[in-house]
């Protein structure tokens, strides 16, 4: 069983039709590829970068020519399959004598000693985020559910193992944390349409091989095991061992593993895969974990995750997917690197390189419109508590004309985060009955604070979701006007506006729609009235702010109509 040379890969071809491909399939033309089919959306995530980088690894462009040449035209498939070829001893399944694919090689000291006396694990774990005995005897699964998939095929445990040691999620104690530490925020630039190829999808975020110097790492380490970490002896970390960059090639960032791990692949009979419901004839139930794998540290950058920094002098810090569950109010930080300090460049939030160099290298050459997808789960350790992914457009202006929309679009969400929590605000002096303190005043914080305690789960966060979710089409279409206008001296007010009624029509009506209803009595109908004209004050403020000032021009816009 092998991942470069079985066709394992669930796809949908351009007429329609379900397939199951090998990896170098992705670059047929006659009925080509349009989409992988995974059986779970974090495992669409997880093909996407194993095929990213696989290219990386085994057909990377020397340059932007070449890049262009391979855009327009696709590589024939036994070119890429021969690419592929030279790794394929790195990606077996199940070589309990050598190196498996994401797997301890067996030649790590003491390893079949330790191995011999870890326990058996229900393969479960592996996908998604592991189960404690704890959580499996209370019956506190919540995100991952127990014994809903007891038995998986060998290679869909491939790629959860692929998946765990390149999210790090599965992390607490001595088991080590991914190279971009635990649960990392992907972001990938796919083209803007459900018919473009997947080939395409997955080459615009490969690096060209000149450039690959902006990725951390030893380019003169050229050792499979240098860029597959399993083709050699486990770099253990019993001390905390670093392992820095220089330790390895750039490419390893592509293929980390943290963990030390080993999948039990045993025939079975007549048995299905619990994910994907195919015939299995070899399957995985159980795998066993020891701690103190590679503790990778000191500069980690990898390319397709943003990253924040304090300091110049500080290492980057990889930024956490659950920030892909705020959809477009990421949009100026996950495309531009952004500074909290213009003038010594004090680096705050910086975009993923394979961003950056869509940006820098090839939107000038590609005739589609593009957008942004990220994806990555909102866990703590081991604890996965959801997955998150939203699609937000990329932006297709001249350079001179950048940091003006940055500006206009960093306004116009200070806008819309000052809207919400007025809206926020107005639902709890409805739903709720306030404290008094000792000079009458009206005070929700007890309410408040409550809510805080309940976290993610709290009924009160759909206020906040359906809002964003609300503006998604009005963000784009203000999107492309402020492009169009571009540098034009002023504030566009006027786009401005648009975007403003968009808000307060969404305040308004959810406001009647979940606040209206609650009043069970007098005394209830007062407050929802006052939390009310509350909203309304906050989304037609009287006193001065940027606020009244578009609302003003509106007005004046009508009246003059």
């Amino acid at each position: 069983m092998n991942l470069i040379t079985d066709p394992w890969i669930p796809v949908i071809r351009k007429d329609g039709t379900s397939d199951t491909i090998m990896p170098w399939q992705i670059a047929e033309t006659e009925n080509p590829v349009i989409e992988i089919n995974a059986p779970r959306p974090d495992f669409q995530g997880a093909l996407y970068q194993f095929l990213i980088g696989l290219l990386q690894t085994c057909f990377a462009p020397e340059d932007e020519d070449e890049w262009e040449d391979y855009w327009k035209k696709f590589p024939e498939p036994t070119e890429l399959m021969n690419a592929f070829g030279k790794v394929e001893d790195a990606f077996e399944l199940d070589n309990s004598d050598g190196p498996a694919f994401m797997q301890e090689h067996p030649d790590t000291d003491k390893h079949y000693d330790i191995f011999e006396k870890a326990e058996w694990l229900p393969v479960e774990d592996l996908i998604g985020g592991a189960l404690s005995d704890n959580t499996r005897k209370n019956n506190k699964d919540l995100f991952i559910k127990t014994k809903e998939s007891e038995l998986i095929s060998p290679y869909w445990a491939a790629l959860a193992l692929f998946n765990l040691q390149i999210t790090g999620v599965l992390a607490w104690g001595k088991h080590r944390v991914g190279l971009r530490g635990n649960a990392p925020l992907t972001t990938l630039v796919i083209p803007d349409s459900d018919q473009c190829i997947l080939w395409q999808k997955i080459w615009l975020n490969v690096i060209y091989q000149e450039d690959i110097d902006l990725i951390p790492g030893d380019s003169a380490k050229k050792e499979l095991s240098d860029i597959f970490p399993w083709m050699g002896k486990t770099r253990t970390s019993p001390n905390k061992k670093p392992t820095s960059p220089s330790d390895a090639n750039p490419i390893q960032h592509y293929w980390a593993m943290p963990r030390r791990i080993r999948l039990k692949v045993e025939p079975v009979k007549e048995k299905k895969c619990d994910l994907s419901g195919e015939k299995l004839e070899h399957g995985v139930r159980f795998y066993k974990r020891i701690h103190d794998g590679v503790y990778y540290t000191n500069g980690w950058v990898h390319p397709l995750t943003p990253y924040t920094r304090s300091a110049k002098n500080k290492f980057p810090k990889p930024i956490e997917g659950k920030y892909a569950g705020k959809g477009f109010r990421q949009w100026v930080s996950l495309n531009y690197d952004e500074y909290a300090d213009d003038e010594n460049k004090k680096l705050r939030w910086g975009r993923s390189l394979a961003v950056k160099h869509y940006y820098d290298e090839k939107k000038h050459k590609i005739a589609v419109n593009t957008k942004l997808w990220c994806f990555g789960y909102d866990a703590v350790n081991a604890n996965v508590k959801c997955w998150y992914e939203s699609i937000m457009p990329t932006f297709q202006v001249p350079n001179d004309d950048v940091d003006a929309l940055k500006d206009h679009v960093s306004e116009a969400l200070q806008i819309a985060y000052q809207l919400v929590e007025a809206l926020r605000f107005s639902i709890i002096r409805a739903w709720f009955r306030p404290q008094t303190d000792s000079n009458g005043k009206k005070k929700w914080n007890h309410v408040i604070s409550a809510i805080n305690k309940t976290g993610h789960l709290s009924t009160y966060k759909n206020i906040e979701y359906d809002y964003w979710e609300s503006l998604e089409e009005e963000f784009s279409a203000m999107l492309d006007k402020l492009i169009v206008y571009g540098q034009t001296p002023g504030k566009p007010l006027q786009i401005y506006v648009q975007w403003i009624k968009a808000i307060q029509k969404h305040c308004f009506n959810y406001f009647d729609r979940n606040a209206l209803g609650e009043a069970v009595d007098e005394r209830d109908l007062r407050r929802v009235v006052e939390a009310k004209s509350y909203l309304r004050e906050a989304l037609f403020p009287y006193k001065k702010s940027f606020l009244k000032e578009i609302n003003e021009f509106r007005k004046q816009r009508e009246v003059a109509a």
